[in-house]
C-alpha cells in the first residue's frame, strides 16, 4: 500500500511540473480545483478539497479524518485552458491570437499530527497571462510584422497548519514561497526620459522568488450554515534574467536585467448554507488589491554587450512601465445537488470587475475576463474521488481610444476575450 501511495504522488509531482500556467481573470484563476471551479469558485467556507490549503487553509482541519486508518489526504489535479482572443486597429483588421492549449495543475498533501491540528504542503499555479500574436507594428515607427509574445506564470509552495480551536472555530494559515516567471518578446516603445518613445524590439526573460503567506479562519454559525474568511499576502518579486533590446541604427545589444512586479494581495468572505442534506448553496466576495501591484513594472537594464548602446543610453537604463489597474472585486455564486452513491452536480457564476484600464490594455497583459459560468459533476471511483468542471469565460469588448504608451500601438485598438477550462482533480483519504 505504501508504494502505491508513492507511486501516486510521485505521478502527482510530474502532472503539476509539466503544466504551465495560465491566462486567468486579472491575472488570478479563479479556480484549481474542479470541485471548487463546478460550483464558481466557491471554497472559502468548504472543507473538501485540497485547494483550500491555498484558499482557505482553516477548512483542513474538517478535511483531513481522525483515525479510522484515514489521517492523511492526497488531492491532485490540472486544467486544459483554451483561448480565443483576438486584436483589431487601424494597421490589423481583425487577427486572432495564436491558439495554444496550456493548463494549470496542483498537488496538496495532508496529515493529522494531533486530535487538533492538521498539516498540510502543497504546490499550487493559481495565476498567470499569455497571449501569443504576429501583428503588423505602426507603419512610421516599426513598420512590417513584428511577433508579439507574452508569458508569466506563479507557482506557490506552501506548508501550513489548520488549528481546531472551540467546536464551532477553525483557524489556519500558510507561510513558503512563490515563484515568478516572465517572458516578453515584441515591439516596445520606451516609457521613460530621455528615451521615451524610443521604438526597440525586446525579448526578454526573468525569474525570481519571494515569500508568501496567509491566514484564514471558518465558524460555524448554525449546524448548516458556515463563514469562511481569509487573507493572502501579496508577492513582492525583484526577478533576474536576460534581455536582448534591438534599436534600429545601433544593432542589438544583450543586458542583465531585474524586474520588479508585485502579484496582488487579496481579502475574502465566504458563507456556505447546507439547504437540506442533499442542497448546498454558497457565495464567496474576494478584494484584489491591483491598484498598488500592478500600478507599474519596473524594469532595470544593466551591463550591455554592444558599446553603442552604452554610448548613447549608458552604463544602465532605468524603465518605468506603466500598468496603472484598479482593485477588482470578485463575486462567486455556487450551487451543489448529491444524488447519492457519491454523485455530486454543481452549478456556478462568478463576476469579476476587470481591472485594466483601456488607457494600459495591450496584447502582453490581454487579461480582461469578467463573466465566468460554470458546471461541474463528482463522483467516486475504486476510493478515489474524481471531480470534472468546465467553464465558460468572456469579456465584454475593450476600446483602447488613446493608449498611454507612446509609439502609436494600441491606440484606438479593440481586443476580444474568451476563454474555455475544463478541470480534472482526484482526491482519497488513506
Amino acid at each position: 500500500m505504501v508504494n502505491n501511495h508513492n507511486s501516486i504522488l510521485y505521478i502527482g509531482v510530474l502532472f503539476l511540473a509539466a503544466a504551465p500556467t495560465a491566462i486567468a481573470s486579472g491575472t488570478i484563476s479563479n479556480a484549481l480545483s474542479a470541485r471548487s471551479a463546478g460550483r464558481g469558485g466557491t471554497n472559502l467556507a468548504f472543507a473538501d478539497n485540497g485547494v483550500l490549503l491555498m484558499d482557505n487553509t482553516a477548512g483542513l482541519e474538517s478535511l483531513v479524518g481522525h483515525g479510522s486508518g484515514q489521517d492523511t489526504y492526497l488531492d491532485f489535479g490540472g486544467v486544459g485552458l483554451f483561448t480565443d482572443m483576438s486584436y483589431q486597429d487601424e494597421d490589423n483588421p481583425k487577427t486572432n491570437a495564436y491558439d495554444n492549449p496550456s493548463g494549470l495543475g496542483h498537488l496538496m498533501i495532508g496529515r493529522r499530527i494531533s486530535e487538533d491540528i492538521v498539516f498540510g504542503f502543497g504546490a499550487f499555479a493559481p495565476a498567470g497571462f499569455a497571449s501569443d500574436y504576429d501583428l503588423q507594428g505602426p507603419p512610421t515607427t516599426l513598420p512590417g510584422e513584428h511577433h508579439y509574445y507574452s508569458f508569466g506564470a506563479l507557482v506557490r509552495l506552501l506548508p501550513g497548519l489548520s488549528l481546531h480551536l472551540t467546536d464551532r472555530l477553525t483557524v489556519g494559515g500558510t507561510f513558503g514561497i512563490a515563484v515568478s516567471h516572465i517572458e516578453i518578446e515584441g515591439p516596445y516603445y520606451l516609457n521613460s526620459l530621455p528615451l521615451r518613445g524610443t521604438p526597440t524590439i525586446l525579448d526578454l526573460q526573468s525569474t525570481g522568488p519571494a515569500l508568501s503567506w496567509s491566514c484564514g479562519m471558518q465558524y460555524a454559525l448554525t449546524d448548516r450554515t458556515t463563514i469562511g474568511a481569509r487573507y493572502q499576502s501579496e508577492n513582492e518579486f525583484t526577478s533576474t534574467g536576460k534581455a536582448n533590446v534591438a534599436i534600429a541604427g545601433l544593432g542589438d545589444s544583450d543586458y542583465d536585467v531585474n524586474v520588479g512586479l508585485t502579484w496582488a494581495r487579496s481579502a475574502g468572505i465566504g458563507i456556505k448554507h447546507d439547504v437540506d442534506s442533499r442542497n448546498r448553496l454558497a457565495i464567496d466576495f474576494i478584494w484584489e488589491d491591483w491598484s498598488n501591484a500592478y500600478d507599474r513594472a519596473n524594469l532595470s537594464f544593466t551591463n550591455p554587450s554592444n558599446p553603442l548602446f552604452e554610448m548613447v543610453a549608458g552604463p544602465a537604463i532605468a524603465e518605468v512601465f506603466p500598468l496603472r489597474w484598479k482593485d477588482a472585486l470578485i463575486v462567486s455564486s455556487g450551487y451543489e445537488h448529491d444524488f447519492g452513491d457519491d454523485k455530486t452536480f454543481r452549478l456556478g457564476y462568478r463576476y469579476q470587475d476587470n481591472p485594466v484600464p483601456s488607457s494600459t490594455a495591450s496584447t502582453y497583459l490581454q487579461t480582461t475576463l469578467e463573466h465566468h459560468f460554470s458546471i461541474g459533476y463528482g463522483f467516486q471511483h475504486s476510493g478515489w474521488q474524481i471531480d470534472t468542471a468546465y467553464q465558460y469565460a468572456f469579456a465584454p469588448d475593450v476600446d483602447t481610444q488613446t493608449s498611454l504608451y507612446p509609439g502609436g500601438d494600441y491606440s484606438n485598438a479593440t481586443l476580444k476575450t474568451q476563454t474555455h477550462m475544463v478541470f480534472l482533480s482526484a482526491m482519497r483519504r488513506f
